[in-house]
């Protein structure tokens, strides 16, 4: 069973838009509801060749920057149902 925690989905191939989503994702997390909830970023894409790594991915998000809750990067793909059946969302 998973925890309370905000599960956010990004385009690991397209890295044009990890400074947009970065800003996106930040503004989410200002949210006071949000105050202390677990992150849990799914890399979606990850069976293609040009799906960036994690720690580039927490680079262009800005990860490092929150200070107030956890935060993880779980690679997967949709199209494989890779990353996914680990967390017990294959289901879904």
């Amino acid at each position: 069973m998973l925890n309370p925690s905000d599960i956010y989905v990004i385009d690991s191939a397209d890295r044009k838009r990890f400074e947009e989503t970065g800003q996106e994702l930040a503004e989410l997390m200002e949210e006071e509801k949000l105050s202390m909830v677990p992150l849990l970023i799914f890399a979606n894409k990850q069976d293609l060749l040009t799906a960036a790594p994690a720690a580039e991915i927490a680079e262009g998000l800005n990860l490092h920057t929150i200070r107030d809750r956890i935060w993880q990067i779980q690679a997967c793909s949709a199209v494989t149902a890779e990353g996914v059946q680990v967390l017990g969302l294959s289901q879904y």
